[in-house]
């Protein structure tokens, strides 16, 4: 059988326009790899679909894509130690599980049991390399948040707060980023802008901060009724995140913030300019997000389009999380 090559893949890619299509080609090619047993490139293709350099692939396909080539580098480490002496491709995949994990309950087609089967992985993996487990219960904090569970996002934060930090933990940016996430998500506003005083000083940032941590600063000002702050911010907000295609998906919590602000045209431009980029991903989180958000303008279709989503990951979740948001909303700002 004459060997594939990843020139001859990115080749392929180039034939598909929608995210969607890609991912189906790069699932099949791995699936076809493994079942020719030609392991090594379906490690190579796995390690492209990680790698954030390239292009930003979906919850499912990543999940997949980490745990198959973790395995894989395991296996390889067991049976022939000279082909990964430092460890470096095992310890890339320990990194990564920290945003799979993450970010893997932000597909609605991703089933319950992957979900755990992905956060089993990453525990087994730390506990056997004697790593801090800080890092495994924020990443379950964010995932909880993400799954509208407030218990078990309290108990995670709590575990995550506790202990001691190593090499695995994110920039300081990043975990203050993450604590003002939580800390909005448990209503814990004021609290939220405090810490958030270095990252709005641009004392402290990062490659995705401040550009994550809009959305929770400003939702947290809304709370507390500092609605002239959170319009003077929207604008920098929206440009910051503008500025690196890589995160605009943050873009869709603004149209919402801008509706709560009743800056309605700023809202529908936001909404007019980016959501082909928005609703071109396959986490359907941030299509939630954009259809909620929308829901405000008075097509009913939108609101319809929120209800089925909403009710997806709530069946998943196995609460009624974002429906109660989704109404909330409607209820307050819809036509």
């Amino acid at each position: 059988m004459q060997e594939r090559t990843l020139e001859e893949l990115y080749k392929k890619l180039k034939e598909f326009d929608r995210l969607t299509d890609k991912e189906e080609f790069l699932f099949d090619e791995i699936r076809d790899a493994v079942e020719a047993q030609d392991l090594a490139f379906a490690a190579q293709i796995c390690d492209f679909v990680l790698n954030d350099e390239f292009e930003k692939f979906g919850a499912f396909l990543r999940t997949r894509a980490l745990m198959w080539l973790t395995d894989y580098i395991v296996q390889n480490l067991k049976e022939n130690e000279s082909e990964y002496p430092n460890f470096d491709d095992f310890a890339d995949c320990l990194w990564k599980f920290k945003w799979i994990v993450s970010g893997v309950a932000q597909s609605s087609m991703i089933e319950k049991e992957l979900i755990d089967e992905a956060n089993e992985a990453m525990l087994f993996y730390y506990e056997r390399m004697e790593l801090s487990l800080a890092s495994y219960y924020k990443a379950l904090m964010n995932q909880n948040i993400d799954m509208g569970d407030a218990r078990e996002a309290k108990t995670n934060y709590e575990l995550w707060k506790k202990l001691a930090k190593d090499d695995m933990a994110d920039c300081e940016a990043c975990e203050a980023s993450g604590e003002i996430a939580y800390l909005n998500f448990a209503g814990e506003h004021a609290a939220a802008l405090e810490l958030a005083v270095p990252i709005l000083s641009g004392e402290l940032t990062c490659a995705e901060v401040p550009h994550t941590t809009y959305a929770p600063i400003l939702f947290s000002m809304i709370k507390t009724g500092k609605i002239e702050e959170a319009k003077a911010l929207l604008p920098k907000a929206a440009a910051t995140i503008e500025s690196n295609p890589r995160v605009i998906n943050m873009i869709a919590p603004l149209i919402e913030i801008a509706v709560r602000l009743d800056e309605r045209e700023t809202a529908l431009n936001l909404a007019r300019k980016h959501s082909a980029a928005i609703l071109d991903g396959n986490d359907d989180l941030n299509d939630l997000r954009f259809f909620i958000a929308v829901s405000a303008f008075g097509d009913e279709s939108d609101y319809k389009i929120a209800v089925e989503i909403a009710g997806k990951f709530d069946a998943r979740n196995g609460n009624t999380y974002y429906s109660d948001y989704l109404n909330e909303f409607y209820a307050e700002y819809g036509f």
